[in-house]
């Protein structure tokens, strides 16, 4: 915290002219940098790590201090954002970076399978939110254009395969997989946004193993939670064009 906070009081102090026609820049682009620190100390744990408790364990070690250091610029941010502007925003995006780094931390500390599911998949959104907080913030002020966490930093693929490895050799308690409600309508149907299903699959469950198969970067196995049934259940997918998932009883998602 207190190197955020010297960034910040530096900026905040008079100075030359130059200084003076931007103050608020300053503080800002101070906040943009820390943030961005974090976000990169926490991905390149996140790249490195493997399937095993050990290395999970060392990776929620690497991640608390960034989920400080975000919380210290949320801190240093709130009376800031009173004004509203890029100050307010960024500070958006920062809780979002928080709640990201949380997540991700619950998901290398759990046991459970379908308590890492869910924690991922918080942690996806949170993710997706903060990238789009941030994007919006560059918007607001090019002063920070280059200084914020890139969407790339927020990727969870890595962590979604280990954790998936270290329940599996736990010797995972959770049920078999269970298919999605069958659909009635016999043929396959078209689910919007590139994504088809059998006769099997619902089409919640599909637009689901599309998100899950993309956000992973094409995993070859992923796990998804069906909406319908309230399940998560083992999908392959192959690649190609389209991407066919199977899994389940019988389901296979589509995806273009």
């Amino acid at each position: 915290m207190c190197a955020v906070f010297t960034l910040l009081t530096i900026a905040g102090c008079g100075g030359s002219d130059d200084t003076k026609k931007t103050p608020a820049n300053k503080p800002l682009r101070a906040a943009a940098v820390s943030l961005q620190q974090a976000m990169d100390s926490s991905a390149r744990a996140i790249d490195g790590v493997r399937g095993t408790r050990d290395s999970l364990d060392r990776l929620g070690a690497s991640i608390q201090p960034s989920i400080a250091q975000t919380g210290d610029v949320i801190v240093l941010l709130t009376p800031e954002a009173s004004g509203g502007g890029a100050e307010s925003k960024l500070l958006a995006a920062a809780r979002e970076q928080r709640s990201f780094l949380q997540f991700a931390l619950d998901a290398t500390r759990t046991r459970s399978r379908t308590a890492a599911n869910s924690a991922l998949r918080r942690a996806q959104g949170a993710g997706r939110r903060a990238a789009d907080a941030f994007t919006a913030v560059t918007q607001e002020s090019e002063a920070v254009a280059g200084l914020l966490p890139a969407a790339t930093t927020f990727n969870t693929g890595r962590l979604r395969d280990a954790v998936r490895n270290v329940n599996v050799r736990g010797g995972s308690t959770a049920r078999p997989p269970i298919a999605p409600a069958p659909r009635s309508s016999g043929p396959s149907a078209n689910c919007g946004d590139g994504v088809s299903v059998s006769s099997t699959t619902s089409c919640p469950f599909g637009r689901n193993v599309a998100s899950e198969y993309r956000n992973s970067g094409g995993a070859s196995t992923i796990e998804v939670y069906s909406p319908v049934t309230r399940q998560d259940y083992t999908m392959s997918c192959s690649g190609g064009v389209p991407t066919v998932c199977r899994g389940g009883n019988n389901a296979i998602v589509y995806i273009r």
